[in-house]
């Protein structure tokens, strides 16, 4: 058995990573090869049993309704920890419920969770699990998301009030529990620590049937799926250490032991170089207003920004018009790695062309350096014979899904967000084009604007950004 890696990068084991379309069983249906075991203090306290010492068998391999599964018998809490870590990926599985329960959950809804983007310490989260984020499995939680070591993370939805609690699934287990309910399209909440987010639905199945549960991740983006029904989607999850956020983009994976006996199957994974079509709509912006974000035009066309190639760009009332080309104006002043980059743009004929170049470096005269290594978000045809020339696309290497710009002579806004090699573009604020680079072609660079000798205009305004860790 192989367990993948780092989505584009190698496998832990030095096996290349699969392609984007095929499943790898991360259970073999033998064994727990490729798994680690992870258990807090046994019942009635003492120390934490530790990283692979199970006398009372808590995991284990059986043979149930005719096909292998893992036990897990939440007798102690811990986890199943991979031993690879993974950037990037649409894992499924399934899960059932067994009969016993076990203090201090034994008169409690019966619980388990897939955590991902797990790292750190063993035992960081109440003792058992590492520092991640949560895919609940819960009677009547199916999907939550709930913190462990102190995780946070972005969701749109509604603080629940004693009138919402009684029109949700998931009860509060305590007087003291802070919730919110998942709402596509609501205000963006930062659910911190001491919060949990519920799905409004619940499809979980009745006790005693096989339950299918799927969690995509993508830069940042966080998708439960129980049943076939997208019930969570959860946006730039982060944690808070010394006083400093840092993102949770990458780690292992954990299943739960915590006073519940379940079994799992069909446990299966595969790379994402984009989140899937169906989902595209489900995604928010990147942050719903505009703080943090700094303007990049001066207060002419060459206060820090210098023409490369032929061509020039005139700046006048915040507006940047092309005349000539190809060439290239860019932003002299630094490079950036990891950012949010926002702007306006008009075409003034039909399918005038432009682009809006990001992370090359230093192009000296050559304005073929930022097309060679870099990336554009393409600015042209909305149909054009070949999709990856269609606006919106990251030209030539991924087609956007449509355009969505509007007729000529009317102003365009878009959002790229560039994240490692990863790369969202927004346009007219519908999520049109999610790509990860297989190349690594570049990770930091310059940010320059296109010009172009088609004999049309195109107009620039209001370019802004922020940084991303």
């Amino acid at each position: 058995m192989t367990l993948l890696a780092a989505v584009g990068l190698c496998c832990a084991t030095g096996a290349p990573a699969m392609a984007a379309t095929n499943w790898t069983a991360l259970f073999n249906g033998r064994n727990l090869e490729g798994w680690d075991t992870y258990l807090g203090p046994p019942p009635g306290g003492g120390a934490p049993l530790g990283l692979n010492h199970d006398p009372r068998k808590v995991f284990t391999v059986v043979n149930l309704d005719g096909q292998p599964a893992v036990r897990i018998s939440g007798e102690i809490y811990g986890a199943l920890v991979t031993r690879a870590v993974f950037t990037n990926f649409h894992l499924r599985l399934e899960v059932k419920w067994g009969e016993q329960r076990h203090p201090p959950r034994a008169a409690l809804a019966r619980d388990s969770g897939i955590l991902y983007c797990s790292s750190g310490p063993h035992g960081a989260g109440s003792g058992a699990w590492m520092r991640s984020v949560e895919c609940n499995i819960m009677e009547k939680g199916f999907g939550q998301w709930w913190s462990v070591a102190d995780a946070i993370v972005e969701v749109e939805g509604e603080r629940v009030g004693r009138e919402l609690e009684a029109t949700i699934p998931y009860q509060r287990e305590g007087p003291g529990e802070r919730l919110i309910v998942y709402r596509p399209g609501r205000a963006r909440l930062t659910a911190e620590p001491r919060d949990g987010i519920t799905p409004a639905r619940d499809y979980e199945k009745p006790r005693g049937q096989w339950n299918s549960v799927e969690v995509l991740f993508w830069a940042g983006r966080c998708i439960h799926v129980v049943n076939g029904q997208p019930v969570m989607v959860l946006t730039d999850p982060r944690y808070v250490e010394a006083g400093r956020q840092s993102p949770l983009r990458s780690g292992a994976l954990q299943l739960q032991s915590e006073g519940a006996e379940c079994f799992y199957r069909a446990v299966e994974l595969r790379a994402l170089d984009e989140i899937p079509n169906e989902y595209l709509e489900l995604i928010p912006k990147a942050q719903d207003d505009e703080t943090g974000f700094q303007p990049l035009f001066g207060r002419g066309a060459t206060d820090g920004w210098t023409q490369c190639g032929p061509g020039h760009f005139e700046l006048a009332n915040g507006v940047a018009t092309a005349f000539g080309g190809m060439g290239l104006w860019w932003h002299t002043n630094r490079m950036f790695t990891n950012f949010v980059l926002r702007g306006e743009w008009v075409q003034e004929q039909d399918i005038a062309d432009s682009g809006v170049f990001v992370r090359f470096p230093d192009p000296g005269q050559d304005p073929w350096v930022a097309v060679r290594k870099g990336h554009e978000l393409e600015i042209g045809d909305p149909f054009p014979a070949d999709p990856t020339w269609r606006t919106g696309s990251i030209y030539p290497f991924k087609a956007s899904v449509t355009a969505n710009a509007r007729p000529y002579g009317q102003w365009n806004e878009f959002e790229l967000v560039c994240i490692g090699h990863d790369y969202a573009a927004r346009i007219n604020g519908r999520l049109v084009t999610t790509w990860s680079d297989p190349a690594h072609r570049s990770a930091a660079g310059y940010i320059g604007l296109q010009n172009y000798n088609d004999g049309k205009t195109v107009r620039h305004r209001r370019l802004r950004l922020k940084e991303l860790p």
